[in-house]
């Protein structure tokens, strides 16, 4: 807590020649060129990487949740509250970042929402101008009877001379199992794989998801119901029984996703994964605040790891964070070595 640091700096880049007490720093051999920083109350870390979060959310600041109210409820507040005009989400992505930074983070997988269903590339735009290395996942729905619609607009957002590679990759990101057809999901892969983009989306993350995938029923379905997009085409491909995992199976084997969550995870799910080249993205205080462990009990991504899966942390957004001045993947390192005792090199290794 009380180390210093050796800077090299002659080359227009800082390179860490020495740690530890100051008197012992000032006897190195480049001292005498070198710079000497105090950082009495820092942790010094490789950059960090956040792989899943929602920067276009940070506005709507930490909530509570009431598990007894469902996932649903969730939807709803993100729904009513998110940002959808696009000097306001540029002003929440930008404050994000700066909380971003605030937790050491070198680099993000950030999920650019869609809201109203429209895609957006706000988030790309700003991660670009403020030189954050790292994807913008653009978010798009397409089920039932908004499938169309949907995918039309991913597409147009996909064509736009906005969509642009810069310090930030533009990638792709079909929302998820209960919210894309597997027809739409394959148009993202074929549509990815044309582009260069990486993919993403959620998965196997609550109850309420299993229960749409395996039966047809529930409050995801009540949800499409609501929005006038349910359409009794969407029974080809779900209430067989299957996981969610299971479910996109297929478009699994087809391009190496980026997979959320996944906090519902048999043994057969694991082996997918495993054989498919997916990495998992746990996020361990989002799982917490969710309380995912009363359904699917402890998450499995040790069994993951030792199966072949890669794994990587993320922070989901700011509504499950308790820690208002900074988003850190430092914090989902801390709470695993609390909680389960993961030994720090590992810990080290999904956060980089």
């Amino acid at each position: 807590s009380k180390a210093s640091l050796l800077l090299d700096t002659s080359e227009r880049r800082a390179t860490v020649l020495a740690t530890g007490p100051r008197h012992e720093v000032e006897r190195h051999p480049a001292a005498r060129n070198a710079i000497v920083r105090s950082l009495p109350n820092s942790v010094v870390f490789p950059a960090l990487v956040n792989a899943h979060t929602h920067l276009d959310l940070t506005h709507i600041g930490p909530r509570d949740f009431d598990p007894a109210r469902g996932f649903g409820s969730f939807v709803d507040l993100v729904r009513t509250e998110r940002a959808v005009e696009d000097a306001h989400i540029a002003a929440s992505v930008s404050r994000r970042l700066a909380l971003l930074l605030a937790g050491g983070t070198g680099a993000v997988g950030d999920i650019a929402g869609a809201p109203r269903g429209i895609p957006s590339l706000v988030p790309l735009r700003v991660l670009n101008s403020r030189a954050m290395p790292g994807v913008s996942f653009i978010e798009f729905f397409a089920i039932g009877k908004g499938e169309h619609g949907g995918l039309s607009r991913m597409l147009g957002a996909l064509d736009s001379p906005d969509c642009a590679a810069g310090c930030a990759q533009p990638g792709l990101q079909p929302h998820a199992t209960n919210t894309v057809s597997l027809g739409a999901f394959d148009r993202a892969v074929n549509e990815a794989a044309a582009r260069g983009l990486r993919l993403s989306t959620h998965l196997a993350e609550t109850p309420e998801e299993r229960e749409f995938i395996a039966h047809a029923s529930g409050p995801q379905r009540e949800l499409l119901e609501r929005l006038g997009v349910w359409s009794d085409d969407i029974l080809r491909d779900i209430g067989r029984g299957k996981t969610p995992v299971a479910h996109m199976s297929d478009v699994l084997r087809r391009a190496p996703f980026v997979v959320a969550h996944v906090n519902d995870a048999s043994d057969a799910d694991i082996e997918l994964l495993a054989n498919s080249g997916a990495t998992v993205v746990y996020c361990p205080r989002a799982s917490a605040y969710f309380q995912q462990e009363r359904a699917f009990g402890p998450h499995r991504y040790l069994d993951m790891i030792r199966a072949g899966v890669p794994v990587a942390l993320g922070t989901d957004s700011i509504i499950n964070l308790p820690t208002p001045d900074r988003i850190s993947v430092l914090d989902e390192m801390r709470f695993l070595h609390a909680r389960d005792g993961a030994a720090p090199d590992l810990l080290l290794r999904l956060a980089t």
